[in-house]
C-alpha cells in the first residue's frame, strides 16, 4: 500500500467519523427545538425594535401638507410626533406667497403640548385662498417652533414650490433629538 491510498483511506475514516457524529446530533436536536430556538430569536428582535420606539427618550416631529388646487389653492397641514416624548410649546405656522414674495394668505395655530405618538390635524389647520389664479407659481412656506424634552427649543422652516400640479403632498421630517445621543 502506498501512501496515497493510505491518505485516502484515512480521509474516508474521518469522514465516516464526522458523518456518525451528525447523524448523533439530529437524533439529539429534534426539528422543534430549532423552530422554538427561531422563535425566540424573532421575538428578541421585535423587543429590540420596539425599545427604540417607545422606550428610548426622543422627539421626532413630522409635517405632512396636502396642497389641492380646486377652484383656488387648499393646503391642509397634519402635525405628527412620532417620537417616544411629548413636546411643548408648538407653534406652528403655514404662509402662501407668490411670486413676488407677498403673503397671500396665512394661518398659525399653537399647541401646549403634544403627546408622544400623536398626530393633530383639521379644520383649523386648514387654509383655503380663492381669488387667486390657479396658474400662477406660489411657495408655501411651513414654520415649527417646538420645545423637547430636555426643554430645548427647535425652529424649523420648509419652503415648497406648489401650482404646477393640481395636487401635492409635501412630508416634512424635522431634526430629531435622542436622549442617549
Amino acid at each position: 500500500m502506498n501512501s496515497n491510498d493510505e491518505d485516502h483511506d484515512a480521509v474516508e475514516e474521518l469522514a465516516q467519523e464526522v458523518g456518525e457524529r451528525v447523524k448523533e446530533l439530529a437524533e439529539r436536536v429534534h426539528p422543534v427545538r430549532i423552530a422554538l430556538a427561531g422563535v425566540m430569536m424573532l421575538i428578541l428582535l421585535g423587543a429590540l425594535a420596539s425599545t427604540w420606539y417607545w422606550v428610548i427618550p426622543r422627539d421626532s416631529v413630522e409635517i405632512e401638507t396636502v396642497y389641492l388646487q380646486r377652484q383656488g389653492h387648499i393646503i391642509m397641514t397634519e402635525f405628527s410626533n412620532t417620537g417616544s416624548r411629548e413636546v411643548t410649546d408648538v407653534i406652528l405656522s403655514v404662509e402662501v406667497l407668490d411670486s413676488s414674495d407677498a403673503v397671500v394668505g396665512q394661518y398659525q395655530h399653537s399647541f401646549n403640548s403634544v403627546s408622544s405618538h400623536t398626530s393633530i390635524s383639521g379644520d383649523e389647520m386648514e387654509l383655503v385662498l380663492f381669488g387667486h389664479s390657479v396658474w400662477e407659481e406660489y411657495h408655501v412656506v411651513i414654520n415649527v417652533d417646538w420645545t423637547d424634552f430636555n426643554g430645548k427649543s427647535h425652529t424649523q422652516t420648509f419652503s415648497h414650490p406648489i401650482g404646477e400640479t393640481m395636487n401635492e403632498v409635501f412630508t416634512d421630517e424635522c431634526d430629531t433629538t435622542t436622549w442617549f445621543f
